[in-house]
């Protein structure tokens, strides 16, 4: 039975009235007859599986991002370039933030345009599979992007829409051996279009098998289809005002909902936004205070340092209002630190998820500073010779302009590798009890599936190999021994 996406309480795509679930449809559709093909990429078909692959990637990658209200992020790697797999810790505690990990760090640059490799019309097996996955993925990414907001699943069928991308993901794990054991056959031609050695895309191949998409998949789909989960954690409504912060616990909360209102704010003035970067450096100085972890403290004030030369003097803004919930929720923050001594119990707890936040909130505000120079409401100094204005929009294409980083953005970045350093010397999360991992708890209770759940039906078995991903561009195109149905984890 060929997979497609789940049916939440009844109902079908008419009685939603979206325009995504057809499309949804046939990406899992096309994903499965290549699962189901005895050989689904040869060195002839391997360019159009990559880009094809890769479009499906990007499409997991924003449903996932929408539905779980986070934008896809790196720690200092490009997607798909050996990054590290998810915390093992992950898959217990969340294992839905352990799938959008392994989908962030999965490849998903192709290196050669979706248009240069579907001018053709291959005929019916593995290539046009390929071929047509490629164009469902890309109409289905559209499609979801362009839909009415009314029209995205909410409650019970977030959850089952997040359990199909479990299950594609899992199937695109398998297909990652296929590709990384045919990478090593690539033709001349194909590699002078994907601008990349053989070597090179077997081994990225390689990893990305290994990386724990499969696993991640696995364990998201069961905690999708068990028992009655609330409607918390990464699947909750996003935060549209800013929350009080009374209590530690609060202390994470906030600062998450202070990356959510980021995210959907319209306007920031870099007023406010060095406001912001001010307020966060007094955050890091509070974690400093009430921690008894001398490095941690450190890491802190060295981290409140590279804040402070956030100031976006070389950018302004001809808009007149800028949206005041982010300074509001980190004001409140800030009340509630003030009042929090360092002997206190909680003291140590709170500074180690202060530091913990770092990387999310960092992270938002450079978004957001990239979000307003692409729209033009932030503009940029123009130097152009013999040019009548002051300031200009940013330029889209590098090297159009006298600028292309403005001095804010670098600091941003800065920021972004000085966050994550604090957030590594913090250690494990000290606030477990999350909605996350309420969920988690929920879910293991024994409860009967639910019946909004119906996650798409993929093979039992696969004859795909279980290799060591980083042997396969090593090897010779002799196929290594293939592993036991067992070992596919779809479809269980």
């Amino acid at each position: 039975m060929a997979p497609g996406p789940s049916r939440a309480s009844g109902q079908g795509a008419g009685a939603r009235g979206d325009g995504w679930t057809p499309a949804w449809h046939a990406v899992g559709h096309r994903v499965a007859g290549l699962l189901q093909h005895p050989e689904p990429v040869t060195p002839d078909t391997l360019p159009l599986a990559v880009v094809s692959h890769a479009a499906t990637v990007r499409l997991l990658v924003t449903v996932h991002r929408d539905l779980t209200h986070r934008a896809p992020r790196t720690t200092g790697k490009e997607l798909g370039a050996h990054a590290a797999p998810a915390p093992l810790e992950l898959l217990d505690t969340d294992p839905v933030k352990a799938l959008g990990h392994a989908l962030d760090r999965h490849p998903a640059t192709p290196g050669a345009a979706l248009s240069d490799v579907l001018t053709t019309n291959p005929p019916p097996g593995p290539a046009r599979l390929w071929h047509d996955l490629a164009r469902a993925a890309t109409v289905a990414e559209h499609t979801w992007r362009t839909a009415e907001p009314t029209s995205r699943p909410h409650r019970d069928q977030a959850w089952s829409v997040m359990a199909d991308v479990a299950a594609i993901g899992e199937s695109l794990a398998i297909l990652d051996h296929d590709l990384a054991r045919t990478a090593t056959r690539l033709t001349p031609a194909g590699a002078e279009l994907l601008n990349v050695a053989p070597g090179v895309l077997s081994d990225r191949y390689g990893y990305a098998a290994t990386a724990g998409l499969r696993a991640a998949g696995e364990r998201t789909r069961l905690l999708a289809a068990r028992g009655a989960l609330p409607d918390v954690g990464p699947l909750r409504q996003p935060t549209t005002t800013a929350r009080a912060v009374r209590q530690p616990a609060h202390v994470p909360a906030a600062q998450t909902s202070l990356v959510e209102l980021l995210d959907q704010a319209r306007t920031i003035s870099p007023r406010d936004l060095t406001v912001l970067a001010v307020a966060q450096a007094k955050i890091s100085e509070h974690a400093a205070r009430l921690t008894t972890d001398p490095a941690l403290a450190t890491t802190a004030r060295e981290h409140a340092a590279v804040l402070a030369t956030v100031k976006p003097r070389d950018v302004v803004t001809l808009e007149p209002g800028s949206d005041p919930r982010p300074l509001q929720q980190t004001q409140a923050l800030l009340t509630y630190l003030r009042d929090v001594r360092p002997g206190s119990p909680d003291a140590p707890r709170i500074a180690a998820a202060l530091a913990r936040s770092q990387p999310d909130v960092i992270d938002a505000m450079h978004r957001t500073a990239r979000d307003q120079l692409s729209t033009g409401a932030w503009l940029v100094p123009d130097d152009r010779p013999r040019s009548r204005t002051q300031w200009m929009k940013q330029p889209a294409i590098p090297g159009a302009g006298p600028t292309t980083q403005p001095h804010v953005v670098d600091r941003l970045v800065g920021a972004r590798t000085s966050a994550h350093h604090l957030a590594q010397a913090a250690g494990p999360n000290p606030f477990p009890d999350t909605d996350a991992a309420l969920a988690v708890a929920t879910a293991r209770q024994g409860l009967p599936p639910r019946t909004a759940i119906t996650t798409p039906t993929f093979p039992a078995a696969t004859t795909r190999p279980a290799a060591p991903g980083h042997t396969l561009a090593r090897r010779a195109t002799t196929h290594p021994s293939r592993g036991s149905g067992s070992e596919s984890g779809v479809g269980r």
